[in-house]
C-alpha cells in the first residue's frame, strides 16, 4: 500500500524558501493530536537560511499593492486580488482593516509560496495540487478562513480517492492507523462530504468483504470511536455475529441495510447497545419478522426509520415502534400484510412528517383515520392503495402541513373525494395518475391550492377541455403530466397558457392534438421538456416552427 497516496504525507514538510508554488509543499501535516487543536499551520514551518530568496519585485503601481512575508520576500498583487481575499476571507478582512496603509506593512505570517497557493486556489476553483498534498492545502485555508477554497479541495480529495478505486485503503495496521487519522482529521475541520465518503464508501467497502470474523473485529476496533455511518446494503456473507462486533460503535447514527438478504431478527437484537442511531434502513431484508421490531423499542433516538419491502411484517409488529416518538421519516412501502389496525400504532408518533404506504393494498378508509392526529406529516405516499375510497381522504382533510400528497392507481377515488383536499392548501406535490374515475368536475376542487407545483393527472381518461380550465388558477404549476388523457384537443391546451411557470409539460399519446395546439403553448417561455410521443397529428412545419421557438428555450421535445 503507497501511504503517501493518503493525501498526506510528514516528508513532504521540506524546508525550502522558493517563494513560488513548486511540486512539493510546506505546511504541517494536518493530523495534529486529538488533543491538540487546530492551531496555525504555518507556526515553525520554515526558517529563513541563505538560501532565502530575496524580494527583487519591481515597486509597485498605482493599481497594485506590494505584500511581504515573514521569510523576508515580497509579492506584489493587484487590487482586485486583495478585494477578493477581503471579501472570501474573514481571517484576512480582520487583518486589513482600520489603518489599511499601514496594516499592509506589516510582514503576513505565512510564507509567499503558501500565500501563492491559496490567491491560485481563490482566484481558480480547479486549481490542482497533488493527492498527497491537499489534506495539509485544507489546513491552511482552513486557518485563513478560505470556505470555499476548502470546499473545492474537499471535492479535489475525493475526486482524487475515487480514481484510485481505493488503491490507498486495505486492513493492513498501518492503513487502518491513517485511515482513521484521516477520519479524525475530516471531522474536526468539519468536511462533512469527505467523512461521509469516507464511512459510507470506504470503510463499508473494507467491511463488506472482510468475511472472517476476527479481521472484521480488528478494522471494527481501530476505527470505532469514528465511526458515524455504515453501508452494508445487498451483503449477501456477513452473519449475526459480525453484527454482534457493531455495538462498539457507539457513535454510530445511520446504519444501511438495504436487501441485505442475510439479516436476521437475531442479528436486530445486536442494534440494541446503538442508542446514537438516528438512520436505520432496513428495506428488502426480507428474512425479518415482527420479532425483529422488538429490538427497535430502544432505538428512541431514531429518526430515519425504513422497512420498505420486508414482507413478514404484520400490524403486530409495527406495535413495536410505538416508542420511536422521534421518528421524522418512516417507510412501510410493500409491507403487504398490513391491515389497517396496525396504523393504529402509529398515532403517538406525532413527530412524523414522512410517512409511505405505496402498496400496502389492504389498507382501507378505517386505516386512514388513524392518520388524523399525524398534523405535522408533509410527505404522504398512498400510490396503489387501491381500497381507499372517497370516504378515506376525508381524514385527510387535518393534514393541512402536507406538501406532498400520491394518490396513483388509487382507482375507486371519484370528484367527491377530491373535494376533501380543498384545506390542504399548502401541497406542492399532487399525483393522481390512473385514477380513472375523476371527470372534469374533481378538477374544480383543485383550484384552490395555489402552491401546487406538481400535478400528474396521466391516464385519467375522463378528463376533457372543460377540465383543464379549472387548472388556470394554479400559477405555480413547474410539472404537468397529461399523458394518456385521449381527450384533450387543442382547445385544452388554450387553457394552459396562463402557467407560465411551466418548466415540464408531458402530453403523450394525446392522440387528438395538432399543430394548432402547439400554437397555444408560445407562452410557456419557462418550458424546457415537452413530450410529444404518439401525437400522431403533427405536421413537419408545425413541429418546425414550434421548435424554433424551442431553440431559444432551452427545450427538448420528444417526439
Amino acid at each position: 500500500m503507497n501511504i503517501s497516496n493518503f493525501g498526506f504525507n510528514p516528508s513532504h514538510l521540506a524546508n525550502t524558501t522558493t517563494p513560488s508554488y513548486p511540486q512539493s509543499q510546506e505546511i504541517n501535516d494536518p493530523l495534529v493530536d486529538e488533543n491538540n487543536p487546530l492551531d496555525n499551520p504555518l507556526a515553525n514551518t520554515e526558517k529563513t537560511s541563505a538560501s532565502t530568496i530575496q524580494s527583487s519585485a519591481p515597486s509597485p503601481t498605482s493599481e497594485e499593492l506590494q505584500l511581504s512575508f515573514h521569510e523576508g520576500t515580497s509579492l506584489t498583487i493587484s487590487h482586485s486580488q486583495l478585494a477578493l481575499l477581503r471579501e472570501k476571507s474573514l481571517y484576512f478582512k480582520t487583518l486589513w482593516s482600520g489603518n489599511f496603509q499601514e496594516t499592509l506593512q506589516h510582514p503576513l505570517a505565512l510564507t509567499q509560496k503558501d500565500f501563492v497557493l491559496l490567491l491560485n486556489c481563490l482566484a481558480n476553483p480547479k486549481f490542482e495540487i497533488p493527492l498527497e498534498e491537499i489534506t495539509s492545502a485544507i489546513q491552511l485555508a482552513d486557518y485563513y478562513e478560505l470556505t470555499e477554497v476548502v470546499t473545492n479541495l474537499e471535492e479535489q480529495l475525493i475526486d482524487g480517492y475515487k480514481s484510485q478505486r481505493f488503491e490507498p485503503f486495505n486492513s493492513t495496521e498501518e492503513s487502518l492507523v491513517r485511515l482513521k487519522e484521516l477520519l479524525s482529521f475530516a471531522r474536526r475541520c468539519q468536511l462533512n462530504r469527505l467523512k461521509n465518503y469516507l464511512e459510507f464508501t470506504v470503510v463499508s467497502a473494507l467491511l463488506n468483504q472482510t468475511v472472517q470474523l476476527a479481521e472484521f473485529e480488528r478494522i471494527i476496533n481501530h476505527l470505532s470511536d469514528e465511526i458515524k455511518k455504515l453501508n452494508f446494503s445487498e451483503n449477501t456473507h456477513l452473519t449475526d455475529a459480525h453484527f454482534s462486533v457493531l455495538k462498539e460503535c457507539k457513535n454510530l447514527k445511520a446504519l444501511h441495510f438495504e436487501a441485505c438478504q442475510i439479516l436476521t431478527d437475531a442479528g436486530l437484537a445486536h442494534l440494541k447497545p446503538l442508542t446514537a442511531l438516528q438512520h436505520l434502513n432496513l428495506s428488502g431484508c426480507y428474512h425479518l419478522t415482527d420479532v425483529g421490531l422488538a429490538h427497535l423499542t430502544f432505538l428512541t433516538g431514531l429518526q430515519h426509520l425504513d422497512l420498505s419491502q420486508c414482507w413478514h411484517f404484520t400490524d403486530d409488529g409495527l406495535a413495536h415502534l410505538t416508542s420511536l416518538t422521534a421518528l421524522q421519516y418512516l417507510a412501510l412501502m410493500g409491507c403487504k400484510n398490513l391491515i389497517d389496525a396496525g396504523l393504529a400504532h402509529l398515532k403517538p408518533l406525532t413527530s412524523l412528517q414522512h410517512l409511505n404506504l405505496r402498496g400496502c393494498g389492504y389498507l382501507t378508509d378505517a386505516g386512514l383515520a388513524h392518520l388524523a392526529p399525524l398534523t405535522g406529516l408533509q410527505h404522504l405516499n398512498l400510490s396503489k392503495c387501491e381500497n381507499l375510497t372517497d370516504v378515506g381522504l376525508a381524514h385527510l382533510r387535518l393534514l393541512v402541513a402536507l406538501q406532498y400528497l400520491n394518490l396513483d392507481n388509487c382507482r375507486k377515488l371519484t370528484d367527491d373525494g377530491l373535494a376533501h383536499l380543498t384545506p390542504v392548501t399548502n401541497l406542492q406535490h399532487l399525483d393522481l395518475s390512473q385514477c380513472w374515475h375523476l371527470t372534469d368536475i374533481g378538477l374544480a376542487h383543485l383550484t384552490p391550492l395555489k402552491s401546487l407545483q406538481h400535478l400528474d393527472l396521466s391516464r385519467c381518461e375522463n378528463l376533457t377541455d372543460d377540465g383543464l380550465v379549472h387548472l388556470t388558477p394554479l400559477t405555480a404549476l413547474q410539472h404537468l403530466d397529461l399523458s394518456y388523457c385521449y381527450n384533450l384537443t387543442d382547445d385544452g391546451l388554450a387553457h394552459l397558457t396562463p402557467l407560465t411557470t411551466l418548466q415540464h409539460l408531458d402530453l403523450m399519446g394525446c392522440k387528438n392534438l395538432t399543430d394548432d395546439g402547439l400554437a397555444h403553448l408560445t407562452p410557456l417561455i419557462a418550458l424546457q421538456y415537452l413530450d410529444l410521443i404518439g401525437c400522431k397529428n403533427f405536421t413537419d412545419d408545425g413541429l418546425a416552427r414550434f421548435k424554433n421557438l424551442a431553440a431559444s428555450l432551452n427545450l427538448t421535445i420528444i417526439n
